[in-house]
Formats: C-alpha cells, sequence, structure tokens
C-alpha cells in the first residue's frame, strides 16, 4: 500500500446534522399546532353532525366524462335535476348521446361529445365547442375510467397497462389542463376526480389500476395546494368510491365480504359532496378512516384485518396460470 495514500473518513462524511432554519420560530410555530389541534379536531367533529350548506349550481354549466353509463350517466342525471346544464363526454359516442338525449327529453339541456379523455386535441375541440355552445365550465367531473385486473408479471398485460395509465391518470390530467385556466381567470370553479378507495390500500391483482389512483389522490392534493398558493376561489374535490355496481363483466371478477354498490346509492353521496364543496371524501362516507387506520398496524394485523374484510380479485386465465406457477 503506498504509505501517502489518504484514506477517506468515511464515517464522518456520513454524518448529517438535521438543523432546521430558524429552529427557535420553529419551535414556537410546532406549539402553535398544539395549541390548534384540540379545537380544529372538535370542530371538525361536530361539523360531522351538522348538515353542510349546498350550492346552487342552477344555470351553471356541468362537465362529465365517462357519460355514456353507470356512474357517470347517474351524475349527469342528477345535475340536471339541479337545473344545470350538462356536457357529457365520453369515448362511446353513442351511450354518451343517449345520456344527453335522455336529459333533454325531460326538458333540461345538455350536449353530448365524443372524446378520447388521452387525445389532448379531441379535449380542445370539445372544450372550445362547449364555451361556445353553453359557456365555461363551472364544475368539471373527471368521471371516465377503466377498471380491469391483471397480475404484476403477466407478459399479456403491455397495452392494458398503458391504456390504464393513459385514460385514468393523464386523462384526468390532460382534462385538467384544459379547463383549469379558464377557472382561474374567473376564479371561481370546481374540479372533481372519482378517483377509488383502491387509492387507500394496495390490492393484489389491481397493480396498475391502484397506481393510477394514488397518483390521482397526490396529484389532486398537489393542485389543492397550488390553488391555496395562488389564493383562489377553485374548489378541488376527490371522492374515492368503494367498488360499485355497473359492469357485470368485472363484477364476475371481484369476491367480496361488502358487496358492490348500487349507482344511485354511489351518486347521491357523490352529489353531496360536490355541492358541499368538500376536499376529499369515501363512499360510503364511513370507509376513510378505518381503512387509513389499519395502515399503521403492524404488517401481521393487517393482513388478519384483510382476511376478515375481504376483497379478492379474481383473475383472468392467463393470471390463474401464473397463480399455479409461482405460488408456494
Amino acid at each position: 500500500m503506498n504509505k501517502n495514500m489518504t484514506i477517506p473518513n468515511f464515517s464522518s462524511s456520513m454524518q448529517y446534522k438535521q438543523t432546521p432554519a430558524n429552529p427557535i420560530r420553529l419551535i414556537f410555530e410546532i406549539l402553535l399546532c398544539i395549541l390548534l389541534i384540540i379545537p380544529a379536531v372538535l370542530w371538525a367533529t361536530i361539523k360531522l353532525f351538522l348538515k353542510s350548506p349546498r350550492k346552487n349550481i342552477r344555470g351553471q354549466v356541468v362537465l362529465v366524462t365517462g357519460a355514456a353509463r353507470g356512474l357517470g350517466r347517474e351524475l349527469c342525471t342528477r345535475f340536471h335535476e339541479l337545473g344545470a346544464k350538462v356536457v357529457c363526454v365520453d369515448v362511446d359516442g353513442r351511450g354518451c348521446a343517449e345520456t344527453a338525449k335522455e336529459i333533454n327529453r325531460n326538458g333540461g339541456t345538455a350536449m353530448s361529445y365524443e372524446v378520447d379523455v388521452t387525445n389532448r386535441r379531441q379535449i380542445a375541440a370539445m372544450h372550445t365547442a362547449v364555451r361556445t355552445e353553453l359557456g365555461p365550465v363551472d364544475i368539471l367531473v373527471n368521471n371516465a375510467g377503466l377498471v380491469s385486473a391483471h397480475m404484476f408479471v403477466n407478459p399479456e398485460s403491455e397495452q392494458l397497462i398503458e391504456d390504464l395509465v393513459n385514460v385514468n391518470l393523464l386523462g384526468q390530467i390532460w382534462m385538467n389542463r384544459e379547463i383549469l385556466p379558464s377557472m382561474l381567470e374567473r376564479n371561481q370553479g370546481q374540479i372533481v376526480a372519482i378517483s377509488s378507495m383502491s387509492s387507500m390500500s394496495g390490492l393484489s391483482g389491481i397493480s396498475t389500476y391502484t397506481a393510477t389512483k394514488w397518483a390521482t389522490n397526490g396529484m389532486m392534493e398537489s393542485l389543492y395546494n397550488e390553488l391555496k398558493t395562488l389564493k383562489s376561489t377553485v374548489v378541488s374535490t376527490t371522492v374515492c368510491p368503494y367498488f360499485i355496481k355497473t359492469n357485470p363483466e368485472i363484477s364476475e371478477h371481484l369476491e367480496l365480504r361488502f358487496p358492490e354498490m348500487p349507482t344511485s346509492f354511489v351518486g347521491k353521496i357523490v352529489m353531496n359532496g360536490i355541492l358541499e364543496n368538500r376536499r376529499i371524501f369515501s363512499v360510503p362516507n364511513h370507509f376513510m378512516f378505518p381503512v387509513a387506520f389499519v395502515r399503521i398496524l403492524p404488517d401481521n394485523l393487517q393482513l388478519l384485518i384483510n382476511k376478515i374484510f375481504y376483497v379478492n380479485i379474481i383473475g383472468f386465465q392467463k393470471d390463474k396460470e401464473l397463480m399455479k406457477k409461482y405460488q408456494r
């Protein structure tokens, strides 16, 4: 060994002092937060038992994606019943047109647009047409989404993975980026994301779907904070529903402790949350807290609770073959 060679002192270089900026001020700010926690929690608890005021949306323009069927059609109908002008958007042009036709038949105002939410040009063209025909969008409900399962290592799932990410996540991003500037200019409006309870707990067999919903929640939380930074009154709302009974082909791949929810039940709760300008909530309302609580428990307890309140995804044929191949 070269006697003149210097041996680096790794122990000293690995040290890291976590000294915060303005430490004295930090202490006072923490003490202030502690003082505010108790009254804030008490007030939040009281508000759970109080009926929150609902805003009037009569005459407002509400755009709903995924409007051809299921929850999208349910929400379109409910917005119409409250006097809103409804913009129905879906890649399924025929189903979307049927939703709008039903609303118009019942004396409402609705327009339908066949749009692929992954296509930015189609989104921009649709938005231009909506502003010309009905005016600026007051409420955007990002409901369009794909629901499908696949084992993580399924070699046949590449296209499905791309479609899930493009529709469930990028579709919402492109819609928000198109509509939000108009809301910011007017300093009014509401962006709604239909997420999922799977965004609170990763289930076996739906890794990509779950990833898109976790990402949706993160996007909406960042958007909420960005709006606060801008001191904007534009509202962001994230909805996390449990499984909804909308498609028999999906239902046959589910084994659930609690059954799927009917769209009418979900629609009522979602509408209440939107009209009350809630930031984030689950459907049913009481699901979010226990799911979040379970996540802080030790792993063995989490596994036990998940077995009791099971949600099993029954895969497609290739997934079943892979399960037999890899399962120990």
